[in-house]
């Protein structure tokens, strides 16, 4: 036996084998067509082969220069070249791919047979080879694109390299230079056919392939590692990926930070419930409510809870690659203190490739980003890492990042998303962070101002902090802001609230912590109307009419009623407060009809129209209009309407405020009748002071747009005269109806019905003041107007008749009374109905009556029917 021929061979064989079982690793190097969920097993292989690699370039088999290379004649030199002979033979026999693909080796060259039908999946996929004709199934198969034979592999080339007898031997035996010449031949061959098992590799896309193929290869690279450990400065191939990544973020959380204990607790049970699950909780919110500030507290709490922290900013696609670039960056720092081999990270990480001599990678294209991205998910989701915690900070676009992207798919770890969009809670835990409590808003404003604690300041100052607490609507970073003004300004508490009251908008709009992070309040409200607005217009004009109504139980209702929406429009209506619901501007009441918005986004909506003062005035009687026109549906006589004009008092009260203002001047007609139904609603709802306000500027403007003696000026003078009726001011409530009587008198004439409208009223006084005789004059006046105006069943007149035997009742003439109640409950049911609640209240009296002078009998009666018209099925 030749000893140089012998060194020759050995070495040659070995540099053979060494780069075909590297080429064989990089099958796994692109793979990802495969679906994700072989992903884990992937990266095993991908590890074991960076392992071989380390080994090989710590021994250097075939380099001549490495000073650490074995002597060819040395047995661990052939074990080692017997071993990577194996781990060869185990990437190219195929005879295990018959039951499942159809792939058989038959003779000397491997062909196809039909293989079965099998449920098309992402992993069945056809294969990329084809027969010249069908009817030669069983012809060597040739290149589906250049038609070209592909060469033969031969099973005695594949025994070979898997049982290396003499080679793998301690002793050198004879034979040993004929088995390594014909291994050489057959890698020779073999390496011919590489491309088709790359071509091919889609093939071992199967779990149970893959988990034998993996336990094979781990099990010769261990092998070869007990028979040649690495040196101890050549350690890389033995370097295992690493979890436990010390505590580092590149974001401070707040010194001021205060109270809100429930909710870190709240945010800390939501952690213990999803445990053993990929666990998603998300934090949402109005802007400014604290969650980025919640979920830092949280970090450095119970960050040794976790093996890793990470943070990302996800307000886009580029600050979220950016984060896990980041991520990435610093996976590799902390691997680089164990080990230097940049080269061995970048594989070992899943950038095989993509890292220079310092361990830096550089992203130009779309393309190296996902790669990036995908590398950390399959980070996260080792089978081993279970224990992480990854935050997405400001994910308020769904639309522009869409977090499924870039959340794990394993389940395990656990993923904290801060949002102002509610809807990202759907199918995650989470809660809702809301405004602060009292006690904890002053406590911020104080910490952010350095003053002393409640407790140290004198009573005038403790009800000022109280006060700038609750005007500021308990909002963290609206107190934290103000905190940081009055200290930079050297501003007492009382200097702040004053300069407040006549400059929100200045305070508000500015930062006063300095710094690039620092941001306004109005301005983080800014983004997201910005957003709202391009996506629906309609919801973002809906919050600047919202601005100018009370901020609390906006009911779909009123505006329904003031826009004078139909069915289609309704839902157009859903759509827009769905929107402002989503991003938290607006939050839903309990009865689920109404909504709400916090009190410094109301004032905010109304604030930021300050700059464009026509467009401020549009929107202004915009709201003015639908609140009157809501109210101008109202009937007063009937229940409903009267809650719900009770209801929308606040609403009310919030446009008249301003309404000289924005929406006109006062005597245009149209204006004047808008505001005549305002007035109304005031006096049906019994506030009269309001009303005769509403009432004065109304005469005012009617006086002087359409004259003294105009119907609706003399309309408006008879209802402040029925104000003061109500008010009990009777000799002023005839004063003011006899000025409108003597105006309709002359205008109108005797027998108009707004002429005999206001006779009945002045009659009303009269009974009220018990001048019986007086009354029924005057009732007797409007009546005989009335059945000639407008006829003897008319509603108008019967309700004059009623009054009529009110008095007759007051004098306890009851045969009169019940003689005028009997007149009034035909007219009634013949006009009005049986069943009307003024046919109902007649029939009431007449009982009161019946049993009054004794006759139980006929109040019986009445009551049965009264009963009866009551049922159910009457």
């Amino acid at each position: 036996m030749d000893p140089a021929g012998l060194t020759i061979g050995v070495v040659g064989l070995a540099v053979q084998l060494a780069k075909a079982a590297t080429d064989y690793y990089k099958i796994f190097d692109d793979m990802s067509d495969v679906g994700t969920t072989y992903d884990i097993i992937l990266h095993k292989l991908r590890t074991e082969g960076l392992r071989l690699k380390g080994w090989e370039e710590a021994w250097g088999l075939g380099n001549d220069n490495n000073p650490r290379r074995l002597d060819p004649k040395d047995y661990r030199y052939r074990y080692a070249t017997a071993t990577l002979a194996r781990i060869v033979a185990a990437f190219a026999s195929v005879e295990k791919l018959q039951a499942k693909y159809g792939i058989v080796v038959k003779g000397k060259s491997l062909e196809t047979e039909e293989p079965k039908p099998r449920r098309p999946s992402r992993l069945s996929i056809p294969l990329p080879f084809r027969s010249r004709s069908r009817s030669r199934s069983k012809s060597p198969l040739r290149n589906a694109n250049t038609e070209q034979m592909i060469p033969t592999i031969q099973e005695t080339d594949l025994h070979l390299l898997e049982n290396p007898r003499v080679l793998g031997n301690q002793q050198l035996l004879p034979g040993l230079s004929e088995e390594i010449s014909s291994m050489t031949d057959a890698m020779g061959r073999l390496q011919q056919s590489l491309s088709m098992y790359r071509k091919l590799r889609w093939v071992v896309a199967d779990k149970a392939k893959l988990d034998d193929l993996l336990q094979t290869l781990t099990s010769l690279n261990d092998g070869l590692f007990h028979v040649l450990p690495t040196p101890a400065r050549s350690q890389v191939s033995t370097l295992k990926l690493l979890f436990d990544i010390p505590f580092l973020l590149n974001i401070r959380k707040s010194s001021e930070f205060v109270g809100r204990e429930y909710l870190i607790e709240s945010l800390k049970q939501n952690v213990e419930e999803g445990k053993y699950t990929q666990n998603t909780i998300v934090l949402y919110g109005t802007g400014g409510m604290g969650k980025t500030q919640l979920a830092l507290e949280y970090i450095y709490q119970y960050y040794k809870d976790y093996s890793s922290v990470f943070w990302i900013n996800a307000a886009t696609d580029q600050t979220t690659i950016l984060g896990f670039t980041q991520i990435m960056q610093r996976l590799i720092q902390y691997h680089a203190e164990v080990s230097e081999d940049y080269s061995h990270i970048g594989r070992l990480l899943g950038m095989a490739g993509k890292l220079n001599s310092n361990g830096c990678f550089v992203i130009t294209q779309a393309s190296e980003a996902q790669y990036v991205v995908d590398a950390v998910k399959r980070w996260f989701a080792l089978p081993e890492n279970t224990n992480w915690l990854l935050v997405f900070d400001n994910l308020d676009d769904p639309d522009l990042v869409d977090i499924e992207e870039y959340i794990p798919a394993c389940n395990h770890g656990t993923v904290i998303i801060t949002s102002r969009r509610r809807d990202l809670q759907q199918g995650r835990r989470g809660f809702e962070v809301q405004q602060m409590k009292p006690i904890e808003a002053i406590q911020l404003l104080l910490k952010a101002c350095a003053m002393a604690k409640f407790d140290d300041l004198i009573p005038s100052e403790q009800t000022t902090s109280i006060t700038i607490a609750e005007e500021l609507g308990y909002l963290p970073l609206a107190l934290d802001q103000a905190g940081a003004y009055i200290h930079m300004a050297q501003y007492s508490l009382g200097q702040y609230l004053e300069d407040y009251r006549t400059n929100a908008t200045y305070l508000l709009s500015k930062g006063w912590k300095g710094g690039k992070q620092d941001r306004s309040v109005f301005a983080t409200w800014e983004i997201s109307f910005n957003t709202i607005q391009q996506k629906s217009p309609k919801a973002a004009k809906l919050l600047s009419i919202c601005g100018f109504l009370n901020n609390e139980d906006i009911s779909e209702e009123l505006l329904k009623r003031g826009m004078d929406l139909e069915p289609h429009g309704m839902n157009h209506l859903r759509d827009a407060i769905r929107i402002l619901l989503s991003y938290s501007l607006a939050k839903r009441s309990r009865n689920h009809d109404s909504f709400s918005i916090h009190p410094l986004v109301h004032s905010w909506a109304k604030l930021r129209l300050e700059s464009e003062p026509q467009k401020k005035k549009d929107i202004a009687r915009e709201a003015f209009e639908v609140v009157v026109t809501g109210v101008g549906e109202s009937n007063e006589g009937r229940t409903e309407y009267w809650i719900f004009e009770r209801r929308i008092m606040p609403h009310i009260d919030a446009i008249t405020k301003h309404m000289e203002q924005y929406a006109g001047v006062t005597d245009h007609p149209n204006t004047l009748t808008t505001i005549h139904n305002v007035a109304g609603v005031f006096h049906y709802q019994g506030q009269h002071e309001k009303a005769l306000e509403w009432y004065e500027r109304i005469l005012a403007g009617s006086e002087k747009a359409l004259g003294v003696d105009h119907p609706d000026t003399l309309i408006t003078i008879n209802n402040m005269a029925s104000v003061f009726r109500n008010q009990g001011q009777y000799e002023k409530a005839l004063e003011w109806y006899g000025r409108a009587l003597a105006g309709q008198e002359k205008v109108l004439g005797v027998d108009h019905p707004y002429t005999l409208t206001t006779i009945n009223n002045m009659a009303m006084v009269f009974l009220t003041q018990g001048q019986h005789e007086k009354a029924l004059e005057w009732y007797k006046r409007a009546l005989a107007g009335r059945e000639k105006a407008l006829g003897v069943d008319h509603p108008d007149t019967l309700a004059t008749i009623n009054n009529m035997a009110v008095v007759f009742d007051n004098q306890g003439q009851y045969e009169k009374a019940l003689e005028w109640y009997e007149r009034v409950l035909a007219g009634a049911e013949k006009a009005l109905g049986v069943d009307h609640p003024r046919t109902k209240s007649t029939i009431r009296s007449l009982i009161a009556l019946h049993e009054i002078t004794g006759q139980t009998e006929q109040a019986k009666i009445l009551q049965t029917r009264l009963q009866c018209s009551n049922s159910p099925s009457s």
